[in-house]
């Protein structure tokens, strides 16, 4: 029994698309955050603050400053956080000095994926993660021949994480896709 095929009372599915749809999205949303290199800006905000709260701990009281002072200092440091991590969405800091960051086209997405092809040609890349890549470009033949590949060569290939993989939403419905999976048609 697949959780797809549960039906409610009425006849239509109990279980839609919403929850695969917001892990598709955080999943993109994350892996911006990594192109962009907001983590990176983040991680070091956070260690350049506890320093600067930490000697804030020990100055502020030896000149008598006010507690208020280390209040406001803490919450001063809380919004240059959100700042921070908003101006490191949008530009990059490169030798060249501070630019907008660009935002990926279609072409360099495709400009990506032979670069890909060039490295598993030299080393070892899953044909899965190759056809995640092709799914998520919207490309089901390319996807579904890497998964087939993937199967056929490697016997720990696991079908019903296929059928369960939020990745690979784009190919349902696919007859051969369905196949693989598992799944009667």
């Amino acid at each position: 029994m697949s959780w797809d095929a549960i039906t409610s009372v009425s006849g239509t599915l109990a279980q839609g698309t919403r929850p695969r749809t917001f892990l598709v999205k955080a999943s993109s949303f994350l892996t911006e955050l990594k192109r962009r290199k907001v983590y990176r800006v983040a991680a070091a905000y956070v260690v350049v603050s506890w320093l600067l709260i930490q000697a804030a701990s020990i100055f502020l009281p030896t000149f008598n400053a006010p507690p208020c002072m280390m209040k406001a200092f803490v919450g001063l440091l809380t919004l240059g956080f959100i700042l921070s991590a908003i101006l490191s969405w949008v530009f990059d800091i490169t030798p060249q000095g501070i630019r907008r960051t660009a935002d990926l086209s279609p072409g360099q997405a495709v400009d990506l994926v032979r670069q890909l092809e060039a490295q598993a040609r030299q080393e070892f890349v899953r044909g899965y993660l190759s056809g995640l890549i092709y799914a998520g470009l919207g490309d089901k033949t390319k996807a579904i021949d890497y998964l087939k590949r993937e199967y056929l060569n490697h016997n720990n290939m696991n079908p019903t994480r296929m059928s369960v993989d939020a990745m690979l939403d784009e190919l349902r419905g696919d007859s051969r896709f369905e196949v693989l999976a598992g799944k009667p048609q």
